[in-house]
């Protein structure tokens, strides 16, 4: 399985296009929120977002726990759980529900580490540095455009 892993696009769909259009060979394109774009768009396009804090009038939730297979996996934007000061809040949500991935962004800096049985993974951000992350077979490579 095939995991396109994106956050912060802030209104850059040039960008997020370019880099979906490399990776359509995907089985899931998950998003970290503050993609800051319309909802015709993100449901066109099939991505499972989360609301971040810039994604005002969007409906989508906070968090979700998403079942891919064998993966569980926790999909959070992050600012609720105050990821910029601290990952306890995080860690803690994930290891509560027991994930394989918990995806966060918010920070708009590359992270990974895995804590107890899971992995937490922060791709980055589409703006600015324009840095995603692949998931697959168990490994995770980080891409800039």
């Amino acid at each position: 399985m095939k995991l396109l892993i994106t956050s912060d696009a802030h209104g850059d769909m040039e960008t997020l296009l370019a880099i979906m259009k490399k990776h359509d060979d995907r089985d899931y394109h998950l998003d970290a929120g503050d993609m800051v774009l319309p909802k015709s768009f993100i449901e066109r396009h099939g991505i499972i977002t989360v609301k971040g804090n810039n994604d005002f009038g969007l409906d989508f939730p906070l968090a979700r726990i998403l079942d891919l297979g064998h993966l569980k996996v926790l999909l959070t934007h992050g600012h609720k759980e105050g990821v910029k000061f601290s990952l306890t809040k995080l860690m803690d949500l994930a290891h509560q529900n027991q994930v394989d991935l918990c995806i966060f962004g918010h920070t708009h800096m590359r992270y990974m580490k895995r804590e107890q049985h899971s992995l937490f993974i922060n791709p980055g951000a589409i703006t600015g540095q324009k840095s995603y992350a692949i998931y697959q077979e168990g490994t995770l490579t980080f891409h800039t455009r």
